[in-house]
């Protein structure tokens, strides 16, 4: 009688162990499952537009490094906040440690692997597929001019962007239905607004804010141009992404569907080109001198941001200085190598040879240099009279 409790109690303790064992074992797979889950969906974003992918994250890594990330970095990784209080620490270190996405992409092929970088992946999820609204377009180089052209009809003398990308809203998406409904019996216009690169995750993902413009010389709003050389200066550039496929150093201009409702937008009249401060106080004459109804190579102050959609992305991106040197064109043929460089590094090729100069004079006179160099011929004569016996 006294063995039988004692054989049901290691039998349930076995139990007991068993069906934790297994519990442990299904989080452990269920977790699993969840990353493949998320590999999965991360490599079709990132082979549907490799580009469009780069910038959006450039843009979250830029407004994650801002001291004004408070501001920036909205919406904010709700993994990263602990008790209500935003672990920049800990989100800094996993944005470090992502590889440039052509590698992400090579990784996602290993299953095995994923759990080693876990995240990594639900980082990259957040960013690039759980904020789906709205979504980026890149738009091919011969249609940027096309592009442009929506805000003004001739653009001339005005430095080209390197990348343009289509903004994309959800046809679900509310804040573009509720444009819609304003711009019902309303003309629209296109036109430009540049702010500083940490600014443009929130402004992705909100919309234009009137919080985030400095800009108070004329008045509270948000400050639009058809012309793109006057938003062109508040368009700071910063540092993005050092692992981008676009560049480290970028700079962006948004490009707006704005509505043209007078009670939303208050209309800077340009100046003569006299410069004596006379305006043209006739609205209908402005929209007659740029053939297009509704706007002007003027400034506006848009008082309502509802009035104002994010439609293109302009990128003006700056690759790092490389240090590798060309060897061959398209043909196959040597183009110069280094010489090719140090042509075009003319004052470094000078102090470089000054340098090498100064050296070998220093050698030359060295005494002790002079003694390993005879102590060196000796060992070298000795060792060919060897082999030569």
């Amino acid at each position: 009688m006294d063995g039988e409790p004692e054989a049901l109690s290691d039998t349930a303790t076995n139990c007991n162990m068993a069906s934790g064992s297994e519990t442990l074992s299904d989080m452990n797979q269920a977790k699993l499952d969840s990353l493949e889950k998320k590999a999965v969906h991360l490599r079709l974003v990132l082979e549907k537009d490799f580009k469009a992918a780069d910038i959006k994250w450039s843009l979250f890594v830029a407004a994650a490094f801002s001291f004004r990330y408070e501001s920036c970095l909205r919406p904010f990784p709700p993994a990263f906040m602990k008790n209500g209080i935003k672990d920049m620490d800990e989100l800094l270190s996993v944005i470090t440690d992502v590889p440039a996405l052509d590698l992400v992409l090579q990784q996602l092929d290993n299953l095995e692997n994923l759990a080693n970088i876990s995240d990594i992946i639900d980082l990259l999820f957040y960013v690039l597929v759980r904020l789906k609204e709205p979504t980026l377009k890149t738009i091919p180089l011969e249609a940027h001019e096309s592009v442009l052209s929506n805000a003004h009809p001739n653009p001339m003398n005005t430095p080209r962007p390197q990348y343009v990308f289509q903004v994309i809203s959800s046809p679900k998406s509310t804040a573009e239905a509720k444009w819609k409904d304003l711009a019902r019996n309303h003309h629209t216009f296109y036109a430009y607004h540049g702010s500083r690169l940490e600014n443009f995750y929130t402004i992705m993902n909100f919309g234009l804010q009137q919080h985030l413009n400095k800009n108070t010389l004329l008045g509270n709003g948000v400050y639009l141009s058809t012309d793109l050389n006057i938003s062109l200066p508040y368009s700071h550039g910063g540092f993005g992404w050092g692992a981008s496929c676009i560049g480290g150093h970028l700079s962006c201009i948004a490009m707006c569907e704005v509505i043209d409702a007078p009670e939303g937008i208050n209309y800077q009249k340009p100046v003569s080109n006299e410069g004596d401060g006379i305006y043209d106080d006739e609205k209908t004459k402005m929209f007659a001198e740029t053939g297009f109804e509704g706007q002007s190579l003027s400034q506006y102050i848009v008082t309502n941001c509802d009035l104002v959609r994010l439609r293109y992305l302009l990128v003006y991106a700056k690759q790092p200085a490389s240090m590798r040197f060309p060897t061959t064109n398209s043909n196959g043929r040597n183009v110069g190598g280094l010489r090719q460089w140090l042509s075009r590094h003319k004052l470094f090729s000078i102090l470089l040879g000054y340098g090498l100069m100064l050296a070998t004079i220093g050698f030359a006179n060295n005494q002790p240099v002079h003694y390993y160099y005879k102590m060196l011929l000796k060992k070298l004569d000795l060792a060919y009279s060897s082999v030569k016996v």
